[in-house]
């Protein structure tokens, strides 16, 4: 690598994450290359949602802290607004000239064991480009889950993250909607607006929680760090007074602990159960042309299936044995860190209770740190700080929590860079003798599965 490119990073991405970190790159004088795939800023929310998508978070939660929300947006904004507002944000830090556009990342490989000599970058234009480390932000909601049932369905089928309008579910109003997560709901919801009923189909019990309790939006009660224990019966608590019992609305009870899986928030879908707009169905069986059969013996006959069944966790362009798989994601410490390499930062695998505006901006910031500090080890700071951080495999995590470890792991970093800055070498090669290897596991490398889906989840 010469000179130019020996501090130089590769951001791959300029969605929600990828842009709140190549501020603070820029901001902390970090020279960077940033890549995008498509045409467009934003993401998932620029080619990934449905017209009338809404936040699902406030926009209190969801702005960067360094660039608030305009004031006349309302609380909950548009598809159509959160693009406008990430395009300024870009344009207001003025990352656009840093960005790629139309160019997609095809391969990254290390130029050595680990990472610490670097990592080369190959380019759908076939050109090749050496970093001192790449940031990866592609986001986690492109690779599509679609379960495989027995049987052949005849008509109409499309994912939910083809879904643009409700032209795309077909001239005709049958429609059943597999999921529920957030968009499954909203697209129940939105089906029977147009057609005047939908069925929805539902492997197992999900916990709904409404966007507002007593007015307050839902997201911004995770403000405040409590034990989890805690956490759940506050919130059992305010959803029996908001909702009552699931099973009044013909849902099945969740068959997890609340907050081990990803939540529902939506406040219409009740609603249009009450109305017997949407009526619930159990989980498919098997397919017979346009009928579906369910697990309780019912049947109907459908025009339209539409997948809300969330998507899988991909890296294509990274030999993905390189990480260790735990349910379909990958181990990393503090949801960003790869252990046992230096240099190779996952951006944006998370998924709080809350919007992720100030984790975006709090964790950018700790980054561009962690990016600075990595030239004074010879190991990687994965290893460094997973002596005293465990690598875990779950994405979800109050913010309250996340805000809370990113405080630790700033703590514990600047600690390792004030010694090292006072031993000089002799730190260096005591933390090289002293890295530990990573625990062994039973997970299996490189494989993924439906069990680690994610459900998609509009901020």
């Amino acid at each position: 690598m010469d000179d130019s490119t020996t501090r130089r990073f590769c951001v791959i991405g300029a969605g929600y994450a990828g842009n709140g970190l190549a501020r603070a790159l820029k901001q902390a004088g970090v020279p960077y290359d940033q890549f995008e795939a498509t045409g467009e800023i934003g993401g998932n929310w620029a080619h990934g949602v449905y017209d009338s998508t809404h936040l699902i978070s406030s926009k209190r939660s969801t702005q960067y802290v360094e660039y608030p929300m305009p004031a006349h947006y309302p609380t909950f904004p548009s598809r159509a607004q959160m693009l406008a507002y990430l395009n300024d944000y870009v344009d207001h830090f003025r990352l656009r000239e840093h960005i790629e556009f139309d160019t997609e990342v095809t391969a990254v490989r290390p130029l050595d064991r680990n990472g610490t000599a670097g990592w080369r970058v190959t380019l759908s234009t076939g050109e090749q480009r050496d970093y001192a480390g790449v940031v990866v932000a592609n986001g986690h909601y492109w690779e599509r889950n679609i379960p495989a049932y027995p049987g052949t369905f005849t008509g109409k089928q499309l994912h939910s993250k083809d879904y643009a309008h409700p032209a795309d579910l077909g001239d005709d109003g049958r429609v059943l909607i597999v999921g529920g997560g957030n968009s499954a709901s909203d697209l129940a919801v939105e089906a029977a607006a147009t057609f005047g009923s939908a069925d929805m189909s539902m492997r197992s019990g999900y916990w709904f929680i409404p966007k507002t309790i007593f007015g307050i939006p839902s997201s911004e009660w995770d403000r405040v760090w409590l034990p989890m224990p805690v956490q759940r019966l506050g919130f059992r608590l305010l959803l029996r007074l908001s909702y009552g019992r699931y099973e009044r609305y013909g849902l099945p009870k969740p068959n997890h602990p609340l907050f081990t899986k990803d939540v529902t928030v939506n406040s219409s879908l009740m609603y249009a159960l009450l109305h017997g707009k949407v009526r619930p169905r159990k989980e498919i069986a098997r397919l017979d042309g346009t009928t579906v059969h369910f697990v309780d013996g019912t049947s109907g006959r459908y025009d339209t299936i539409v997948w809300a069944t969330g998507f899988r966790t991909r890296f294509p362009f990274l030999d993905e044995s390189m990480f260790v798989w735990e349910n379909s994601q990958p181990l990393l410490i503090e949801h960003t860190l790869v252990p046992r390499y230096a240099n190779l930062y996952i951006w944006g695998l998370v998924a709080p209770r809350s919007g992720a505006g100030k984790i975006i901006s709090t964790g950018s910031d700790f980054l561009a740190e962690a990016v600075a500090a990595q030239r004074l080890f010879p190991i990687p700071l994965s290893d460094l700080l997973g002596r005293r951080f465990r690598a875990r495999s779950s994405i979800l995590a109050g913010s309250a929590e996340i805000l809370g470890r990113i405080r630790s792991a700033r703590r514990a970093l600047r600690g390792h860079v004030r010694r090292a800055r006072l031993l000089g070498g002799g730190l260096a090669a005591w933390d090289a003798r002293a890295a530990r290897p990573l625990p062994a596991t039973t997970s299996t490398q490189g494989r993924h599965s439906t069990a680690g889906k994610i459900e998609e989840s509009p901020a």
